[in-house]
């Protein structure tokens, strides 16, 4: 999980560390296809009161939150939302705001498993990445399963990434 000032550093080896200290992260990929409301009855009703002891919260993994952003608000100490690669980014960006850092999640397939298309990765980062220019984003690259025997493939990215990253924010 991301560091956060709010929380207090927990002690390496040390017993009877708090929940409050920690982060607390749930997801809910099972149920991505079905609705905001059913979302909330068989899933959230049952997360929130084990995430209300932790000191902050992250949702989300792969699922497409985009109608369902409105229902994780009730979530306390909701800190960061993942945006998937099937999400809308723009649309989960206009939601989120600055209320939550916008964790967004590029599709590994389009950034480093089939090759490094440098016009096709600055094009889908510099398009994400202007829909959250008004808020907190991280960038998380996950599920990498294969980076086509180029393990440089990850460094060329990093390196294209931050260059889209001062273009848009700098």
């Amino acid at each position: 999980m991301p560091y956060a000032e709010e929380l207090e550093d927990p002690a390496a080896n040390h017993n009877g560390v708090r929940r409050r200290q920690l982060w607390g992260y749930m997801a809910a990929q099972e149920l991505t296809a079905v609705s905001p409301a059913m979302h909330d009855e068989f899933m959230l009703r049952y997360q929130i009161p084990i995430l209300k002891h932790f000191g902050l919260v992250a949702y989300g993994c792969c699922e497409d939150l985009t109608h369902k952003i409105d229902r994780l608000r009730q979530i306390p100490n909701l800190r960061r939302i993942a945006v998937a690669p099937s999400a809308n980014v723009r649309r989960c960006a206009e939601q989120i705001g600055r209320d939550y850092v916008l964790s967004y999640r590029p599709s590994p397939a389009d950034m480093v498993s089939y090759g490094l298309d440098r016009a096709r990765i600055r094009s889908i980062l510099k398009r994400d990445l202007e829909a959250c220019r008004d808020g907190f984003v991280d960038i998380t690259l996950k599920d990498v399963e294969t980076v086509g025997k180029d393990p440089n493939r990850v460094k060329d990215w990093v390196t294209l990434t931050r260059e889209v990253i001062d273009e848009v924010f700098g």
